[in-house]
């Protein structure tokens, strides 16, 4: 039923972090990248972009260590098992590189930057998304809750990459929508005996709480108050000098 008009929408404010990330790859980055490219996806996973890029080269590269308690994460078909720090190709061998939702879950991600900067052609770009703020998740492959534009703009630019954009994936009011749905869920989920009063309030503020968040995201009340700035996360595009 999620699938369907207005609850399609709802489906999207539902899960906005993950498909703000979709939104960035399906429907902007596949507009950059041409036909016959070869691409890297870092940190690959399930290779959920894969079937975007039929028409290119697309590789695939992750340790390939994680294992879900519930057994719900099951890896693609992976052509680099390796560390993010030392992928086993030659320099200068992508036209791009993608790296979606991985970088907090690296150890050392400015080394992970560099060795980004050392697999790409020269003028080649790398397409970046992070959190801003999480909770643990994937543990115990989880390090860092996540990365501010700073960051970005800092780490980028001290390895070698420039025309660097930065874009918000949603403001204030956008991360806040996707906390309260986390927290409404919480209570649903829970099993505690405490938690059951407020199972039945949960379920209905669902549908109502989220998408007022929603629209208030939408009509630009949080403005650029750097106060209150805050992000799901952050869309990245950068160039190899």
């Amino acid at each position: 039923i999620l699938n369907i008009g207005i609850f399609k929408k709802l489906k999207y404010i539902l899960n906005f972090g993950k498909a703000s990330v979709d939104k960035f790859i399906i429907e902007d980055v596949r507009k950059e990248i041409p036909s016959n490219s070869r691409i890297l996806d870092v940190g690959a996973g399930e290779l959920r972009f894969k079937k975007y890029f039929t028409d290119c080269e697309y590789l695939a590269q992750d340790f390939k260590q994680y294992v879900a308690p519930d057994g719900g994460w099951n890896y693609g078909d992976i052509d680099y098992i390796s560390n993010a720090e030392k992928i086993p190709v030659t320099s200068d061998s992508f036209d791009f590189v993608i790296c979606t939702d991985v970088i907090e879950h690296l150890q050392n991600p400015e080394l992970v930057i560099k060795e980004i900067f050392r697999v790409l052609k020269h003028g080649g770009k790398v397409y970046l998304t992070c959190c801003l703020v999480s909770g643990v998740h994937q543990p115990p492959y989880h390090y860092y809750s996540g990365f501010t534009k700073f960051w970005y703009e800092k780490c980028l630019s001290e390895n070698g990459f420039k025309n660097i954009v930065i874009n918000k994936r949603g403001g204030f009011f956008a991360f806040y929508a996707q906390e309260t749905f986390r927290a409404l869920i919480y209570f649903i989920k829970s099993k505690k005996l405490v938690h059951l009063f407020f199972k039945p309030f949960a379920v209905v503020l669902i549908p109502i709480l989220p998408p007022f968040l929603w629209w208030l995201e939408k009509s630009g009340l949080d403005g650029e108050d750097l106060l209150y700035e805050s992000t799901v996360g952050y869309s990245v595009k950068a160039e190899k000098k």
